[in-house]
């Protein structure tokens, strides 16, 4: 019994790191694997708009020249101008263009992830009535018989037929349903005792939610690479802001310093300071994302718990629980009572005695 629950947990760990290295090989075959498209005029004021997170437009800056050129109203020329002028070197910009397009690779893993998932989840749902279906194929484990019109011998081999035919199913070979049925009963053709079975499935039980527990966690650990791979491009978007890749000429900075003795400061300096903050634009999407990831796996593992809660009462409600009696202790208790029925016979048979002796006297006098 525990090698087998060994390994069927170890073989359903080994299936969920597939399904995951699955998703990074699907998502490493989309286009744009090596490099984020080019999304040149996002700025601030498209957060709120939906084509800005479906697109991915803060991921897709990978360059300081675009964001500054979207937030001039003279158009691109001049940015492009001073780019020309103090050119950067080209191993930041590779970098951040490789930033942003390992970013929008682990965001694809998670949006295959977690609709792989789904999938997989509808797959095991199905897979459940299924198997009521054959269940309800099965004499002796309807629900009329719970009220004691079979035997505990009949329900036996009720469920010995139902081992069979679990075992010839292609069905518990990729359903989980049949495969957990099938280890629970494994072993019920060699007279194993219910109790022994009742303690396998509360044993598969267990391995059942650790398994489930297990297989989120490579996709907890990619959230946390999102968010760290989106600072890296802001600050390396800043780095470049500062370095030569998008820097404003000498004639724009003094432009920019001379607002500061104006009376409307605030107007001028944000208006300057615009398009330099919107290159956090790659930050607030990734953290965006995290937040999305996160409230759509919660939701997903809420409906794989119930399917988990589900499968375990059905299992037990409509098989297990129409066991014979069949523990250890049951020859003990049987011994038990014959001893006491023996008891019981000889102390009505002196009382006979004692009734009857009497009436024989009385007739013989």
């Amino acid at each position: 019994m525990s090698y087998g629950l060994r390994r069927y947990e170890t073989l359903h760990r080994l299936w969920w790191l597939v399904f995951f290295l699955l998703c990074l090989f699907w998502a490493s075959l989309l286009p744009g694997f090596s490099s984020a498209p080019s999304q040149p005029m996002a700025t601030l004021s498209d957060l709120g708009k939906l084509d800005f997170w479906t697109g991915l437009e803060g991921i897709g800056i990978t360059s300081a020249v675009s964001v500054l050129a979207g937030g001039k109203q003279d158009g691109v020329k001049e940015p492009a101008r001073a780019g020309q002028d103090s050119p950067a070197p080209s191993g930041l910009a590779e970098n951040i263009a490789l930033v942003g397009g390992a970013l929008l690779f682990f965001t694809r893993v998670g949006v295959l992830f977690l609709i792989l998932r789904l999938v997989w989840l509808v797959v095991q749902w199905t897979g459940r009535y299924m198997l009521q279906l054959v269940m309800s194929e099965i004499r002796g484990l309807e629900p009329s018989d719970r009220g004691g019109t079979g035997t505990g011998a009949d329900s036996l081999l009720s469920v010995q037929a139902l081992d069979a035919r679990i075992r010839r199913s292609v069905f518990s070979f990729f359903l989980h349903p049949f495969i957990r049925l099938r280890l629970t009963l494994s072993g019920i053709h060699g007279h194993a005792s219910p109790e022994n079975v009742l303690e396998k499935e509360r044993r598969a039980v267990e391995a059942d939610w650790r398994i489930l527990y297990g297989s989120w966690g490579p996709y907890r650990w990619m959230l946390w690479i999102i968010p760290i791979l989106g600072l890296a491009q802001t600050v390396l978007l800043l780095v470049a802001q500062f370095n030569g890749l998008g820097l404003l000429s000498q004639k724009e900075a003094l432009g920019a310093v001379k607002p500061l003795l104006d009376p409307n400061i605030q107007n001028h300096v944000m208006d300057t300071l615009r398009p330099v903050l919107s290159l956090l634009l790659p930050l607030l999407q990734a953290v965006g994302l995290v937040f999305f990831f996160q409230l759509a796996a919660a939701v997903l593992r809420n409906f794989e718990e119930l399917y988990l809660s589900s499968l375990d009462a059905f299992i037990y409600d409509k098989l297990l629980s129409r066991l014979p009696l069949g523990g250890s202790d049951v020859g003990f208790v049987l011994e038990t009572l014959q001893r006491q029925i023996r008891d019981l016979g000889a102390a009505v048979s002196r009382m006979e005695k004692k009734v009857l002796a009497p009436t024989g006297g009385d007739r013989s006098r």
